[in-house]
């Protein structure tokens, strides 16, 4: 049953993103209060990776909110749910029956006579 209930990555996923984002916010907010680039290429890869992190912090957001609203389309109808829980319940309280392992039976030579092991057969092996 918990195969039907399990949730979405999506929390995980958005919580990463999130954290992401907001990190790499604030240092290139820093990195352009102390070290603002003097040239244009500079400049260029300082805002374009604080575009970035906002758009990564964005879509951690909205990821957060897709995944909350998609969690009851996730789940199975009750009613299979239900019928999964019984079958459950009843296959807990009737475990399959275990035979009992057979005796080992004593197997003879092909002449019908049990060999017989020596001393020195057990020592040339």
């Amino acid at each position: 049953m918990s195969m039907l209930t399990k949730p979405s990555g999506a929390f995980p996923t958005s919580l990463i993103y999130i954290t992401v984002g907001t990190l790499v916010a604030v240092w290139m907010g820093v990195s352009m209060y102390f070290y603002y680039p003097e040239s244009d290429f500079g400049r260029f890869l300082l805002i374009g990776t604080l575009a970035s992190a906002i758009a990564i912090l964005i879509i951690g957001l909205l990821l957060g909110q897709i995944g909350r609203a998609a969690r009851h389309a996730e789940l199975p109808p009750e009613e299979v749910t239900q019928v999964v829980a019984t079958t459950d319940e009843t296959a807990a309280s009737n475990p399959p029956a275990i035979a009992p392992a057979a005796p080992q039976a004593h197997h003879p030579s092909a002449n019908g006579r049990v060999p017989v092991t020596t001393n020195e057969d057990r020592i040339s092996r």
